[in-house]
This record gives structure tokens, C-alpha cells and sequence, in this order.
């Protein structure tokens, strides 16, 4: 923001409702313009702090970096250079190098403004004028880092999981609540399209029917490990006052060590049993969890395989209860309105990529398939007995409706199944498969960022706020506890509940559109589609090649 006429000079002048719209709610209508940038400020800016810099922030043009915060400067040092680039409104592919920018790209980046770097977090936050952070530090440092952010008065976007322990979350939470600030966590899948166009199908359209089954994994084939080639010794003086002898690995590959993460289960697992209790609009009732470190045994703590299943227990009266109708003269029309479980099994291993990464949400109507990773993979499969009945109530209308105009006092029956038509056409597909491709089509990191700074500058409560990083943090430790126990573990309602008035953990975009029947937008899709396949055809061909 500029620092001629700052924020905070303009606050003091400000109307008397306006002074005490601040004082009830934290957030001021008069104090951005239009046109005004957010300042964000970076803590951590290794490879996720800088992925939110390219992917995020550099094409968010109501923000700007003003600061980064890496004791490790390397880190620290590449963060300023992606963070002017951003500022330049330069973004960047994943392995891309800002000093091979094309002459005139170069030039636009040096002539913007150029972040200040840190060591110390702390200093930092006493001496800028910053209005949010980005966080993305290892995660036994969150809480710590987060509560302080708060405490200046700061709004926070902290990567995902968003604390070690239960504990931790509920601090944040309360912390939020004190400050009138918010915590946004880094579930950015709740800001993919694809994603909120699912939850559509599922709640608005009612196309999935009662959810009776969800199944999820993420697959990879590494050792996931980061390289790094620099000593201890090699460390400049400063870091050294950051980084103990021995502690660089620590450090750097911090999720390989249980003091200092999760492992898969905070790393990895959260991102999609977030997007279970998102379907769910509800917490686990019960978790039982499996692990081992049985493949890359190479000094880590961490396990290189979890299988979690988790449990919920739907009431009459939940967010995410779902009625039936009895679909069986066997079905009794009082027992199948009671309460019901729904289980969701998970699996993550870093030794076979064969499945990658997605979830699938089962309904008694109908499945979604959907992920993040491949363009057009993400799909709605209609249950056959449910498009008959579709099929049935459309012909029923149309005869009733033709016979209306007819004027031949005809009348047809109908029982209209069709609900969120506009979401589903029948027919698309041979299988009653469609797609799920939608008219935004951005990375959800960006929506993210979008999403950051559009409710600092007017109000309002982020999707991904502090009770959605409270509720999966509660889902990772009683997995870990089941893990570290060998039993199943039994959540504790009260671990989500307050005293105070809590912003909502399963809210979605109810206004994201399809692509349906634009040519324009087909084909864009279908372009997509054509260039992952040949990037993937010449990745493979270049393997070969490296082989021989």
C-alpha cells in the first residue's frame, strides 16, 4: 500500500460506524480503494513457499510481495527473485529459471518492487507494512508462527496441515476469534472448479443421491526427498544461528522426521480427507490406521506407506444427513431415515504411481471420479436404475407437456427426478459418463490467492478458514494415534466445538458454470487434453532415450 497516505493514517480519520464496524467485525469497509494492492508477506520460501509465489501470488494483481522470511538464504535469496517477478506479474512452470527471462520480461521484472528479505520473522512482521502472510514453514512451526502473525494483527494463509496437535488448532481458532482476523489453510482443492462443481452435483443438484462410500489415494513413485548440494559449513554465518550443526537435513527434508511432521499423514492425506469431510460437511467419528516404513529405508522416521479407514456417523439433522426413498418393498420407510455410516478408505505409498491421486465419491444415484492431476479425468458416473428414472419422469413430462398443447385434455403422471438438469445430461455418453470440465479453468492455487486477497480488501470469511484447518488436523492425529496405538480411535466432538460462534468448515461455490455445449471452451478442453498427451508421449520417449 502506498506510504504517503498509509492505511493506518487513513483509520484514524475515518467515519464513527466505520471505527466501529472494525471494532465488531476486524475488518474496515473504507480502508482499501478499488485499485489498492494487498500486501502479503512470505515466511518460508522453499519449494512450497516459492510454488505459492508462482502459481498463486505472481497472477493475483491485487496483491503484491513486500517481504520474504527464510533463515536459510538461499531460500530466502530465490524467494525475492520470484517474489519481484510476481510483483512484475511474471509467473513460472515448475523448474523454470528467472535468469533465463526473455530480454523484455527481464526488464519488466527489475523495474518492479523488489521484496525485502529477512532472517528473523519476527523483525519483520515489527517492521513492515504488511496486511497478510503466507506461511509455509515446516510443520511444528505453524502454530508458533501463526499465533504471532495474529497477534500483529495479520491475516494468515498457513500451508496445510495447520498444526502438529489438536491443541494447536483449537489456540488458532480462539486466537482467530479474539483478534477479529482469520486464518486461511492451504486446502486449495475447496477453489478448484472441478471440485465445487462436484459438491453442486451432490447437494444442489442431488445427482450422487445419499453418499454411502468414499475412496481416495495418492500414489507416487519417489523417494521423496530433497536434494541439496551445500554443507553445513558452506552455510553462511546467519543461517548458522537458525541451523544447528547437523540439522541442515532436518531442516530441508523435514518430512522425513516425526518430530517435525506427519510424514504422509500431514503431508499428503490431508489434502483429500479435507475433501471427504467437505462431501461429508462433517468430522470422522472414528479413524483406524496402518503404516510402515518398509520401502525407503534410508535414515527416515517417517512411514513410506498409510492406509487409513475413516468413519461417520450421519444424524438426522446433520449438515451432510442425506433422506432416501425406499427404493424396496423390503426396505422399512422408518429405519432407512435414521442415522447411518459412511466409511472412507485411503491409501498413500511412495513406491508404485500406478493409481496417482484422486477420490471418488459413491452415491446410491451416482459416482464423481475426480482429481487435480490430469485434465479431463475428473467425471460423473450415473447409476443405471437412477437414469431410468430420469429417462421415465423426462418422457412423462413430455407427453404431459405435449398433450397441453395438444389440447386434448391429456394428463401424464409424472414423477419428476430431474433436479440440477442444467448439471446433468443424459446421453452425453454411451455409459452415462460426463465430465466435469468447467469455464474456470485456472490452477486452483490462483483461485486461492484470488480468494486471499479479495476478502482482505471486502470482508467476508475464506472457505479454507481456521475451523476447516481445525477439523483435518483432527482427522491426521487420530490417525497417527491409531497408528502409534494399533487401535481404532474414537473422535471427541468437543474438540471441535466453542463457546463462540465458529465460521463454517464445508461452505462451496454455488455459482460454478460448466462448459456445456461451448465450442469455444470444448475445444480448449480438448487442446488441454492433446498437449498433456504429447508432453506425456515425449517424457516417455526421452526415458527410453536416456536408457539406451
Amino acid at each position: 500500500m502506498s506510504k504517503d497516505v498509509s492505511r493506518r493514517d487513513f483509520i484514524k480519520v475515518a467515519s464513527a460506524t466505520a471505527g466501529a464496524a472494525t471494532i465488531a467485525t476486524g475488518f474496515n469497509p473504507l480502508a482499501y480503494a478499488a485499485n489498492e494492492k494487498v500486501n502479503i508477506a512470505m515466511i518460508g520460501t522453499g519449494g512450497q513457499g516459492t510454488y505459492h509465489i508462482k502459481e498463486g501470488l505472481a497472477h493475483t494483481p491485487d496483491s503484491q510481495i513486500v517481504a520474504i522470511a527464510d533463515f536459510y538464504s538461499a531460500h530466502q535469496k530465490s524467494g525475492m527473485i520470484f517474489g519481484q517477478c510476481s510483483n512484475a506479474g511474471i509467473g513460472f512452470q515448475a523448474g523454470e529459471d528467472p535468469r533465463n527471462l526473455p530480454a523484455a520480461e527481464m526488464a519488466k521484472a527489475k523495474a518492479a518492487l523488489r521484496p525485502k528479505g529477512y532472517h528473523d520473522y519476527k523483525e519483520m512482521l515489527a517492521n513492515e507494512d504488511i496486511d497478510a502472510v503466507v506461511v509455509a514453514t515446516p510443520l511444528d512451526t505453524h502454530h508458533q508462527i501463526v499465533m504471532d502473525c495474529l497477534d500483529a494483527g495479520k491475516y494468515v494463509l498457513c500451508e496445510k496441515t495447520m498444526t502438529m496437535t489438536i491443541e494447536q488448532a483449537r489456540d488458532i481458532v480462539k486466537k482467530c476469534h479474539e483478534t477479529g482476523k482469520w486464518v486461511m489453510v492451504g486446502h486449495q482443492r475447496r477453489y478448484n472448479p472441478r471440485y465445487n462443481l462436484a459438491v453442486q452435483l451432490a447437494y444442489e443438484a442431488g445427482e450422487l443421491g445419499r453418499i454411502t462410500n468414499i475412496n481416495a489415494q495418492w500414489h507416487r513413485n519417489s523417494f521423496w526427498r530433497r536434494n541439496y548440494d551445500v554443507t553445513y559449513d558452506q552455510l553462511p554465518a546467519l543461517d548458522k544461528q537458525y541451523i544447528t550443526e547437523g540439522g541442515l537435513d532436518r531442516h530441508l527434508n523435514w518430512r522425513m522426521y516425526n518430530d517435525r511432521s506427519g510424514g504422509l499423514f500431514t503431508e499428503l492425506a490431508t489434502h483429500q480427507t479435507d475433501i471427504a469431510n467437505w462431501f461429508m460437511r462433517g468430522v470422522p467419528t472414528k479413524v483406524r490406521a496402518f503404516g510402515g516404513l518398509d520401502y525407503w529405508r534410508d535414515g527416515r522416521e517417517a512411514d513410506d506407506n498409510i492406509t487409513i479407514m475413516y468413519e461417520y456417523e450421519q444424524n438426522p439433522g446433520d449438515a451432510g444427513f442425506m433422506a432416501m426413498e425406499s427404493r424396496s418393498v423390503q426396505q422399512e420407510k422408518v429405519a432407512i431415515r435414521k442415522k447411518y455410516n459412511v466409511r472412507f478408505a485411503y491409501s498413500c505409498t511412495l513406491s508404485n504411481a500406478h493409481m496417482g491421486t484422486s477420490e471418488l465419491i459413491q452415491g446410491d444415484k451416482g459416482a464423481i471420479k475426480i482429481t487435480e492431476d490430469h485434465f479431463g479425468d475428473s467425471a460423473y458416473f450415473i447409476e443405471p436404475w437412477y437414469a431410468m428414472e430420469k429417462k421415465k419422469a423426462a418422457d412423462a413430462k413430455a407427453a404431459e407437456e405435449a398433450g397441453l398443447a395438444s389440447g386434448d385434455g391429456t394428463e401424464a403422471k409424472s414423477n419428476d427426478m430431474s433436479s440440477g438438469a442444467s448439471l446433468m445430461n443424459i446421453g452425453k455418453g454411451s455409459e452415462g459418463i460426463r465430465l466435469l470440465y468447467t469455464k474456470k479453468l485456472l490452477e486452483a492455487n490462483t483461485y486461492q490467492h484470488h480468494a486471499l486477497a479479495h476478502h482482505i480488501k471486502n470482508g467476508g470469511t475464506p472457505r479454507t478458514n481456521q475451523m476447516v484447518g481445525l477439523t483435518t488436523t483432527i482427522g491426521a492425529v487420530a490417525a497417527l494415534e491409531s497408528r502409534k496405538q494399533d487401535k481404532t480411535i474414537t473422535v471427541n466432538p468437543a474438540d471441535y466445538q466453542f463457546d463462540f460462534e465458529t465460521p463454517s468448515f464445508f461452505e462451496h461455490d454455488m455459482n460454478v458454470d460448466d462448459y456445456e455445449d461451448d465450442p469455444i471452451l470444448v475445444k480448449e478442453v480438448e487442446d488441454k487434453k492433446a498437449a498433456a498427451a504429447a508432453e506425456a508421449e515425449a517424457a516417455a520417449k526421452e526415458a527410453e532415450a536416456a536408457k539406451a
